[in-house]
């Protein structure tokens, strides 16, 4: 069975590691890097080429509409699940219209 490669882009290093753990536990998922910096998100999508992005907008040198952004021109274009804890729904709005895919509000349960 193929797993499906997962990046995660959180500044919030507590939460990144937890989010990692969770989602390395999963049979079918294995995590290809993570980082709070969404410039080296970007990088890291090059190299690595994940399947899933699960991202928060609040990142730092890149945040998440530009993020969201150079996304979109990725062939394949993984797919993105931004996490975040604004609770303005203009934010998840703004992030759907730069292609995110599903958007979840913080916290919530990793587990």
């Amino acid at each position: 069975m193929d797993k499906k490669k997962v990046l995660v882009a959180d500044a919030g290093e507590e939460f990144r590691r937890l989010l990692v753990e969770t989602i390395d536990a999963e049979n079918d998922l294995t995590v290809v890097g993570d980082t709070g910096d969404g410039e080296e998100a970007l990088s890291l999508c090059d190299k690595r080429q994940p399947d899933v992005v699960v991202m928060d907008m609040i990142l730092a040198k890149v945040d998440g509409v530009e993020l969201l952004s150079a996304l979109e021109s990725r062939n394949p274009r993984p797919k993105v699940l931004v996490i975040s804890s604004f609770a303005s729904g203009s934010v998840a709005d703004l992030a759907a219209a730069k292609g995110a895919d599903y958007f979840m509000m913080k916290p919530c349960k990793t587990g």
